[in-house]
Parts: structure tokens; sequence; C-alpha cells
């Protein structure tokens, strides 16, 4: 589905897959932080984790929440998804 002047989730797969290679590749071995939407993180987690877009709506991304990857030659390592601890009351 395409809303009208808008991208398709299969647009926005692309175009999340396209980002991650280009700042892994224009830095190896540094730490990345990439900030988004949480359409988009949801995208970029896909990408990273080899999920089809089918398991799009199962990975939840509350607003500011965190996901750590480490990407190295071996592959993608998931350290956390959605944490939203540093936002709760203290």
């Amino acid at each position: 589905m395409r809303f009208p002047n808008g991208e398709s989730l299969q647009d926005l797969a692309a175009r999340v897959a396209d980002a991650l290679r280009f700042a892994i590749e224009r830095h190896p071995k540094e730490t990345i932080v990439m900030v988004g939407h949480e359409r988009v993180n949801r995208a970029l987690l896909l990408q990273a984790m080899d999920l089809s877009l089918a398991s799009y709506w199962k990975l939840s991304q509350e607003p500011c929440a965190i996901n750590e990857l480490v990407v190295s030659a071996e592959g993608v390592r998931v350290i956390r998804i959605n944490e939203s601890a540093h936002l709760r009351s203290r």
C-alpha cells in the first residue's frame, strides 16, 4: 500500500537498508548513532535481523526508545530492542 504522495513499506525498507549499509561502510569499526522515527527504526531492525516485512508490526518501538546492535564481520548481534527504562519516573 502506498499513501498519496508517500512511500510504500517496501520503499521505506529499501531506503533504510541503503542508509544502514552506507553508515556501516563509511564508519567501519566505529560507534554509529542513528536516530529515527519508530517506523524507520522498525525497518532498520528488520534489515539488521534479516527478517521479512511480514514481521514489521511484530516489533514494538516506543517514542525515545533505544535499540542497540553490534555489527561485525560475523554478522549483527542484537543487544537490546525498544529499551525505555531511561524514560521512567524515579
